[in-house]
């Protein structure tokens, strides 16, 4: 019974991930605002370019870009990505194509205020985006490389300034490089220098990879917690941002977390 269920919920991912999720893959979605700025970002698209709009207050900006472009998703429940915490950068991806790993995956990097084209990245392989951060000068990006586990995920460092993939993974102490699960939950710091994602297993364990965006540098917290039932769950970070709060969808605090130094 248990593994039927957890067969069904796997299953129902792809679809309440919408977006032509590969595997645990979080997808995209058509509009982000910005934490700091208040500007909302959406995208749409004629199938041949696609149109930025920034609004704030009644007042829009619109970009019309060559290609199909879409606002990152950074959690299998569709939590808007792609912007740098400041909100001066925002990066925009094509679409997961659903059922096998690309060959090549592509991202837009664009100046807000101006909604300019800073950079145009290519990468070979499988690649979604995780995270920028907090100073600007590294994209953090998800790589999927095994076709019989799409689970499996590698978090890669890229140099914006020098234009880079960084051939090291960033890898927390003591793991390996090569991780797995769904992205369920995120919260980050105010100044954004640390990135927190629970992660579900399909076997029901659950942990929070945490990611020192200036430092490059990544930390696994293990939970107690066992769940076969993780969407909607929420991290919360305490005033000070010395703990971690761990809630089910249901509001019930199941952990607290130290967070890293």
């Amino acid at each position: 019974m248990r593994k039927a269920l957890l067969a069904a919920l796997v299953a129902a991912l792809v679809v309440v991930a919408g977006a032509a999720a590969v595997g645990p893959w979080p997808g995209t979605v058509s509009s982000v605002t910005s934490a700091v700025t208040g500007v909302r970002y959406s995208v749409s698209d004629d199938g041949t370019t696609t149109e930025l709009v920034a609004r704030r207050n009644g007042q829009a900006r619109t970009r019309t870009l060559t290609g199909v472009w879409r606002i990152p998703a950074v959690t299998s429940t569709e939590l808007p990505g792609g912007l740098s915490p400041d909100g001066r950068l925002l990066v925009l991806v094509q679409q997961p194509n659903g059922s096998t790993l690309r060959a090549q995956s592509k991202f837009l990097v664009v100046a807000t205020r101006s909604l300019r084209v800073t950079r145009a990245i290519t990468l070979r392989g499988e690649f979604g985006f995780d995270a920028v951060s907090a100073d600007r000068r590294t994209l953090y990006v998800i790589e999927h490389g095994d076709r019989n586990d799409l689970n499996a995920y590698i978090v890669r460092a890229y140099d914006l300034a020098a234009g880079t993939l960084l051939a090291r993974p960033v890898v927390a102490k003591g793991e390996g490089p090569t991780m797995s699960g769904y992205p369920v939950a995120r919260a980050t710091t105010t100044r954004g220098t640390w990135v927190y994602t629970l992660y579900w297993r399909p076997n029901g364990s659950t942990f929070v990879h945490a990611l020192g965006t200036t430092q490059r540098r990544a930390v696994c917290l293990d939970l107690q917690w066992t769940t076969s039932q993780p969407w909607n769950s929420r991290l919360a970070l305490s005033p000070d941002g010395s703990k971690l709060f761990v809630r089910e969808p249901s509001g019930a605090l199941v952990a607290t977390v130290a967070t890293p130094a």
